[in-house]
């Protein structure tokens, strides 16, 4: 009986662990946009998107100016070892739908024959972001 009470005593503490570890884990929050033809997906650390500074278009300037936004998509690529050549096909600011006041840059780079996308929240964080491949039918 002493054995059996101290294995089921450990299979609780061992519940515990990784119960307690897993209400605590926060899945990362998923964006979706529409981008000309493209649907681009990008998953954002709620801890990321919660440091990043909200912002009010009525009551000014956006908190990250497009030249820093764009600064910040270079100094990631240069981290990345991706050269710092690029071309910036198009840039948009968009409201993160369903987050009060945060907003992010959605930007579209050429790299010679590939179009790449990057998700810049407004405290500079860079997140790669992928092409949703089209479905095949």
């Amino acid at each position: 009986m002493g054995v059996t009470k101290m294995a089921s005593e450990r299979l609780i503490a061992i519940w515990l662990l990784v119960g307690g570890s897993a209400a605590a884990m926060q899945f990362p929050v998923e964006i979706v946009e529409q981008f000309d033809e493209a649907r681009v997906v990008a998953f954002i650390q709620p801890q990321d998107l919660t440091s990043a500074p909200v912002w009010d278009p009525l009551a000014g300037p956006p908190p990250l100016t497009v030249a820093e936004a764009v600064a910040a998509v270079k100094a990631r690529r240069l981290q990345d070892k991706k050269g710092e050549s690029l071309s910036i096909e198009e840039l948009e600011l968009r409201k993160i739908s369903d987050r009060d006041s945060h907003w992010h840059y959605l930007i579209k780079t050429r790299e010679g024959e590939r179009v790449r996308y990057y998700v810049v929240l407004m405290n500079g964080k860079v997140i790669p972001s992928v092409r949703e491949p089209e479905a095949v039918k």
